[in-house]
Parts: C-alpha cells; sequence; structure tokens
C-alpha cells in the first residue's frame, strides 16, 4: 500500500479519509498540537489498526477526540462540575479531560481502564474530519512509537508510509507538543501530562469558579507497574535514535553553555559530527568564535530567537527529527527553565535525553561507518544522495560487522564538495524534492568542503561524475582505491541500472544546479535508483552484513 498525502485546500478534500474513518480505516490528520493516527473509537477493529501502525504497547490508552462539546456526553459516565468549568474555559483546545467512560468505549481504547481521556482539537482541519466522519476519533500521534511525534505531514510519512490509506497535510503544527492531560474524576485536577494549557491558566479557572484546593497535582510518571492514566507517562517517548543532552544557559547566555559543551566534545582525532538545537543568536555566535574546523562539525537546527520558548516548543520534534536524520552522534538541545509553555517543553525534552541513560550493557553501542557522496557545492547532488543513502538504513537493519556478527554496525551516509563555501544550505529545490520523494528534512544541512579529515573519516568516497572522481584522487593520493564516480563504481560491482537511468547518466549524475524543481526531483528520483542498486554493495565495501534473517 502507497500512503496517499493529501494537501487541504477545502473539506471537499476530507470526503474520502472521512469515509474511511466512519469505514473503520486508519487516518492521519493535524491538529494543533501534532499530527494524529485517527480511527473510529468506538469499533474495536479500527482501534487494533492503530497499534499495529504505531508499533504501540497495548496497555498505552487513546485519546478520543470528537468535533464539539455535545458528542462528549454519550462517551463519558458523568460529566464532574470540574470538568464541565475546564470543557467551558479550554475547548476546543490543546487539552485532554481524563473521564469516567461510558460503556460504548470499548476496552482496547482505553487500554483496560474505567476512564478515557476526551479532546476537542481547536485545529478545523480536525473537527471537519471528525464531523464528517460522523465518529468519535481515537488517536494517538501519527509516528512510530517512542519516536519523537509528527508536527509535520512529512514526519508522519517518514514513520507510516505504506501502512495506512491516508496522510492529510495541514502544514506545520501551531503547538508543536501533544496537548495537556487533566485527571478530572475527583475534586481536583490532577496534571497527568504538561502542554499548551499551564498549570497557572488551570488554577486561576478553577479558583475564578470557586473551586479550592491547595497547589495543582502533577502526576506525569507512572511509578511502579501498572498501566499509565494517560500516555506519556510509562514508556520511552518522543526519544530519536541518538543520545540527547539538555544545556542551560550560564550566566553568559546559551552561547558559553553551548561552547563548553562543544569543546568539550571535539577531542583531537575524532570526528563525531554534533547536532544542536538552538536559537538564533547562538549560532551566529558560535560560527564567529570557534575554529572553521569546529564550526564545520556543528549541526545547527535553529529554532528562533534564543529566549523564545514557544518557537523551541513548536520546533522541538521537527528539530530532533531533522539532526537525528542528519547523521550527528549527539544532539545538544537548549533547556528552559521559564516561560510559558516550558514545563511542557522540558517535560519532552527530558523524557528524549533520559532515554539514553540505561546501562552501557543494556544497549549495544553501535560503530559508524561512513560512505561520502560528493559534488561540486555540496547543496544539490550530495545531499540528496546522503538523505537517500540514510534513509535506507533507517528502512533495513539491524546490521551488523560482516566478519564479527556480535559487532553492531550503523552505516552512515555523509556528504562534501570540492568547490564550495562551507556553511551553507542546501537549495530549496533540493529539500522540496527529498521531502517529496521520501520525506526527508534537509533543512539541518550546511555545505563542507572536501578534506584530509572528511575523507579520512569515510571507507567509501562515491563522486557524482568521473571528473569529480578524478580531481579527488589528484588532490588526495592516498584515497586511491575507495574513490570512484557512479559510473565507475557500477563497472567495479557489476551493477546494472535501468536503462532509462543510465541513457541519463552517460557523464555522470547531472547537475540540476539553476534548474526548476522538476529537475530537482528528477535527479533526486535518479539518485533514489541507484542508490537502491548499489546499496548491498556499499555495505559490502563497508564491512556490513544485514540482520541474520538477511538485509
Amino acid at each position: 500500500m502507497k500512503t496517499e498525502r493529501i494537501v487541504f485546500k477545502n473539506n471537499e478534500d476530507l470526503v474520502r479519509p472521512a469515509r474511511l474513518l466512519a469505514e473503520g480505516g486508519v487516518v492521519a490528520f493535524p491538529t494543533e498540537t501534532v499530527y494524529g493516527l485517527g480511527a473510529d473509537a468506538l469499533n474495536p477493529e479500527a482501534v487494533a489498526d492503530i497499534f499495529r501502525a504505531k508499533g504501540r504497547p497495548a496497555d498505552n490508552p487513546l485519546i478520543v477526540h470528537v468535533a464539539d462539546k455535545e458528542s462528549i456526553r454519550p462517551l463519558v459516565a458523568e460529566i464532574t462540575p470540574l470538568a464541565e468549568c475546564l470543557i467551558r474555559a479550554f475547548m476546543p483546545g490543546p487539552i485532554t479531560l481524563v473521564m469516567k467512560k461510558s460503556e460504548r468505549i470499548p476496552d482496547i481504547c482505553s487500554a483496560g481502564l474505567r476512564t478515557v481521556g476526551i479532546r476537542i482539537p481547536v485545529n478545523p482541519i480536525a473537527r471537519a474530519l471528525i464531523s464528517m466522519a460522523g465518529v468519535p476519533v481515537a488517536a494517538p500521534s501519527a509516528n512510530e512509537s517512542g519516536s519523537p511525534s509528527p508536527t509535520r505531514a512529512e514526519h508522519v510519512i517518514r514513520d507510516m508510509d505504506g501502512k495506512i490509506p491516508f496522510v492529510i497535510d495541514g502544514g506545520p503544527c501551531e503547538v508543536g507538543l501533544e496537548s495537556t492531560v487533566v485527571d478530572v474524576t475527583g475534586d481536583e485536577p490532577v496534571i497527568l501530562r504538561p502542554g499548551a494549557v499551564t498549570e497557572e491558566m488551570i488554577s486561576n479557572i478553577c479558583a475564578d469558579q470557586g473551586f479550592l484546593f491547595g497547589d495543582l497535582r502533577s502526576e506525569t510518571t507512572l511509578v511502579g507497574e501498572g498501566t499509565p492514566r494517560a500516555p506519556g507517562m510509562k514508556y520511552r517517548h518522543y526519544a530519536p535514535r541518538v543520545p540527547v543532552r539538555v544545556v542551560f544557559p550560564e550566566s553568559g547566555g546559551y552561547s558559553d553553555s553551548f561552547r563548553g559543551e562543544i569543546r568539550s566534545r571535539l577531542p583531537a582525532g575524532e570526528h563525531e559530527r554534533i547536532g544542536l538545537f538552538c536559537g538564533q543568536g547562538v549560532q551566529e555566535e558560535l560560527e564567529s568564535t570557534l575554529s572553521r574546523e569546529q564550526a564545520e562539525r556543528l549541526v545547527f537546527y535553529v529554532y528562533g530567537a534564543d529566549g523564545d520558548i514557544e518557537a523551541a516548543a513548536r520546533n522541538l520534534f521537527a528539530g530532533l527529527r531533522s539532526l537525528d536524520k542528519s547523521g550527528v552522534g549527539v544532539i545538544l538541545a537548549a533547556g528552559f527553565e521559564v516561560g510559558k509553555i516550558a514545563t511542557a517543553y522540558m517535560n519532552r525534552l527530558e523524557k528524549a535525553a533520559s532515554a539514553d541513560t540505561r546501562p552501557a550493557g543494556d544497549r549495544p553501542l553501535a560503530e559508524r561507518r561512513t560512505v561520502l557522496f560528493v559534488c561540486t557545492g555540496n547543496t544539490c547532488r550530495s545531499p540528496m544522495a546522503e538523505a537517500i543513502f540514510n534513509d535506507s538504513v533507517e528502512r533495513r537493519g539491524p546490521f551488523f560487522d560482516s566478519t564479527d556478527q556480535r559487532i553492531l554496525v550503523t552505516p552512515q551516509a555523509r556528504s562534501a564538495g570540492i568547490s564550495t563555501v562551507s556553511g551553507h544550505p542546501a537549495s530549496d529545490y533540493a529539500e522540496d524534492a527529498v521531502r517529496e520523494l521520501i520525506g526527508a528534512d534537509l533543512s539541518g544541512h550546511r555545505s563542507r568542503m572536501i578534506s584530509d579529515r572528511v575523507l579520512a573519516e569515510s571507507r567509501l568516497v562515491l563522486a557524482v561524475s568521473d571528473y569529480h572522481a578524478a580531481r579527488i584522487r589528484a588532490e588526495f593520493p592516498e584515497t586511491e582505491g575507495r574513490v570512484f564516480s557512479i559510473n565507475e563504481y557500477a563497472e567495479k560491482t557489476g551493477a546494472i541500472f535501468p536503462g532509462s537511468i543510465r541513457f541519463k547518466m552517460t557523464d555522470g549524475v547531472p547537475d540540476p544546479f539553476c534548474s526548476g524543481a522538476d529537475e530537482y526531483l528528477e535527479i533526486a528520483g535518479m539518485l533514489r535508483s541507484v542508490i537502491e542498486v548499489f546499496f548491498p554493495y556499499i555495505l559490502m565495501d563497508l564491512g556490513i552484513s544485514g540482520s541474520h534473517n538477511g538485509t
């Protein structure tokens, strides 16, 4: 099954997805918080398909989304005065209220609990879809369980392509963090997950309406065994594949803190790149004060101004995903101690960071082995090839050393240019092409010049043309035997390309520079075909084999 991406223009675009929901299918759709993976909440078989698509544990309850306040009452056993107060104040909006469920809610939806979380999204696409479907919609975030939540349609495609029929593309999510979850079954509210509706907002409205209690309680982590009352309390959440470290500002601001972390992680002889989720000021300060060699090893994802917590929250999951895909070995992310949504932001960021705190013996450390793709400016062909190869890696594996299956290995692609200025982003058309083709995000890419250091960290170098390969070998003669053009590598391995591609690549991969979007997409498709053919040969040259069951 190929997942269809429906770019929303008007409600006519929702007719087929709404019909599918009503018939028991699964659809991904935008909300103001994150993209949801929805199915008819009253249909146990449809709900089971959500768990299968996500790989979600069965004891992790789902939130039920409805289009209006009138739709809540049939789904719950009672609406307490406290619940009524918060419904009036904050719905529709980024808040979920946990109430005692009615008999209509199947156990699979509530994970066997006697309660259910109810939410009315404020996003007009989500509400129109639910209304047109005519059913309440159970919907967790539309990602693989445990990974960063999707805040753009391309994130959903990346995790769910081939698993669900439709993704409705409504653009980036406005909030970017999941809803606040509040238990309102008793006389006082209990926050089970922080979000954009803050503790202060809840306390103030409750006080205004005459609800008297002490400090608002928060129970955001499940203590001991059992079934969590809300998502995010028990299982590994929000985590990319690489370690995440939180960086708080020192007296000199964020720049001093990031600079200290970077210098401690860039010892001589190491080649690992570092991802930074930071503000614009930090990027500018670091690029002007670090050495060129140090700066070249940094990959930035800039969320906005340094102290803009709302922008950081809105871009957190997108930033973690982008940096994770860029081939960095660690992500350093800005921490916030104050701000309207700081509690929710830090809840997600600390969970992402804590996912790497398990003892080393509990998780094998993967050795990284690199293939380097090279073009001219490192803004078009080679970064597209890098993203496409890394996408292929994510869809396969695990991988092992070809001589010792006990050694876990991660193949990765990097890229560079033979004539470029370091620090330039990928071209807009290149970003658009890989986003459309494979759902990848190139916004964090920065160009770099080929060098002794770049070549030293690469076991195999593939250049886009014979000219590029010859120039590399001439300038760096020690690379002889591991530098090939695309055509040379095909001849070496005996790989056979489809006839249409072979005809177009007589002189190598065509350069789309100064061309339009269609040409870039065509070149991206050509690179994907080439890499699919080359993939097993690249693994062999990296000394890697696939899983025990084969690649």
